[in-house]
């Protein structure tokens, strides 16, 4: 199956220009260093009027218009909505950056390992690679770096990270190259890993002992993806500013942090853009026809047991007291700490555990963020009701799956996406306990797979035989990335995931 792109879309297009017209008509200093970018005037010679003439050609809102910036680093903000292409966008920009100003050097920070994947997976594919050479015309290609977590420790000496000292190693004088260095969040503020702060590492990067200082140098331009995961509050975002130091942060999203502003009364809460440039929302894509509609089903849990758990309040890093409502007995009321396992309070939760505690809010180790008053259903959590939701999931996927697949010269992959209660559900974990879920997705495919294979006509032959490969390996139709995967590799992931099925 191959990825099919089209260039000069002009949703895109737009996008592109929007962050590329910024610096149109303004001086560029030649770089200091040949591992450095060009240096950007962000304070006079245009910039400012050239961002509100951008804002007015998109028509952005007036309290989002103006132009706003800081110090040393300007900041602009492109809102695309999910599936509208924002990846092929800021890849697109980076070359085109490159061909308008010479700026070579970019640092792409993503929130998770899924992203992070999917991100490197594209700007690494030839197809994408001959797209934008042979088809959009541009006479570079990316060199891309991905920054991975450090290995176990060896005894002897520590070098510089490989992907760090080839990132600035990379040289403003080779313009056929754009300098690309891939890193997720983890990897910026994870205290544990410091590989980019550390200073003892036993060789030298064009005079840099620090990771850190030597990619400062090299006057990045910094993308972030996925923006409402790096708000200005956060540590990682914070790094970005501090140590990084970019000249510029250009931030790709559908959805973006929130602050208030205000006091008492006249408190209220808007969107932390700064600088939007492009504002492609939900209700715009979807009249343009970039984006479908969604249709949903429900249906209640089988056990109609009606108890619910409340999250009544939190000491930030310290404790959540919650209450337990049950229909036929007394309102009981349970302290948990970071680490302990929700089952204290209800069996059904079992292997549900508190992440994080906040000031206002708890993090699961599901990813669900539960805030003070919110309330839980049990039900929602009890395998029969997993088991109901699994397989109308399969009902709907494989009568979509048949529609894209059958009579098809050009064969579109259907994906079905799963929510569950708690990664031990899928994933081993040190109790032992037996990832239900992960069993019961696998029985109840196989279960549906030999049914649709009996179903179909003679016509159907080429969808028949991918479902018998299906059921033959069914280990390779399944898989998962959940929060703790950011301190993992996907090695270490498949590697799992295959000893489970392995009964290992």
């Amino acid at each position: 199956m191959e990825l099919i792109l089209q260039s000069s879309l002009p949703h895109q297009q737009k996008a592109v220009d929007a962050v590329a017209d910024v610096f149109k008509d303004t001086w560029i200093k030649s770089p200091v260093h040949y591992y450095s970018n060009p240096e950007i005037t962000i304070f006079k010679d245009g910039v400012g009027d050239n961002i509100r003439n951008i804002q007015g050609v998109n028509k952005i809102p007036h309290e989002y218009g103006g132009y706003t910036h800081e110090p040393t680093c300007l900041n602009l903000d492109i809102k695309m909505e999910t599936g509208t292409g924002k990846t092929y966008v800021y890849v697109q920009t980076m070359f085109e950056l490159h061909k308008r100003y010479g700026i070579n050097k970019f640092i792409v920070a993503v929130p998770t390992l899924p992203i992070k994947a999917g991100a490197r997976q594209f700007m690494e594919d030839e197809y994408v690679k001959r797209h934008f050479r042979d088809v959009c015309g541009y006479d570079a290609e990316i060199d891309l770096l991905t920054l991975e977590p450090p290995k176990k420790k060896k005894k002897g000496r520590q070098y510089f990270p490989a992907a760090v000292s080839e990132f600035v190693k990379g040289s403003c004088q080779d313009t056929r190259k754009i300098f690309v260095l891939l890193v997720n969040m983890q990897l910026l503020k994870d205290a544990k890993n410091y590989i980019l702060s550390r200073d003892d590492y036993g060789n030298v990067v064009e005079g840099f002992y620090r990771p850190y200082n030597a990619l400062k140098a090299t006057r990045p331009f910094v993308i972030i993806d996925e923006p409402h995961k790096f708000s200005r509050e956060q540590k990682a975002f914070g790094i970005i500013q501090k140590e990084i130091a970019p000249q510029c942060i250009i931030r790709f999203g559908a959805t973006f942090p929130e602050v208030s502003i205000g006091k008492g009364k006249n408190k209220k809460i808007i969107k932390d853009y700064q600088n939007l440039l492009y504002d492609l929302n939900a209700c715009q894509s979807f009249n343009q026809g970039l984006i479908k509609g969604v249709a949903k089903e429900h249906f209640e849990p089988t056990s109609q047991k009606n108890e619910k758990i409340k999250l009544m309040s939190v000491t930030k890093n310290d404790s959540a007291t919650f209450q337990h409502k049950q229909e036929d007995a007394p309102t009981r009321s349970f302290q948990l700490r970071v680490g302990d396992s929700l089952s204290q309070i209800a069996d059904e939760l079992t292997g549900l555990t508190i992440q994080t505690i906040d000031k206002n809010s708890i993090e699961l180790s599901n990813g669900q963020i539960k805030t003070v008053g919110e309330e839980m259903d049990v039900d929602v959590f009890m395998s029969s009701y997993q088991e109901q939701m699994i397989r109308l999931a399969l009902e709907r996927h494989f009568e979509t799956e048949r529609h894209n697949f059958s009579g098809r010269t050009f064969k579109i992959k259907t994906l079905a996406l799963f929510f569950i209660d708690d990664i031990t559900s899928y994933r081993k974990s040190e109790d032992g306990k037996k990832p239900y879920i992960l069993e019961a997705f696998e029985r109840l495919l196989k279960e549906k797979l030999k049914d649709t294979i009996g179903k179909l006509s003679e016509q159907e032959n080429e969808y028949r035989e991918y479902l018998e490969a299906s059921l033959k390996n069914i280990r390779a139709c399944h898989a998962g990335y959940f929060a703790q995967d950011n301190s993992s590799s996907d090695e270490s992931i498949a590697e799992e995931v295959n000893d489970i099925l392995n009964g290992k």
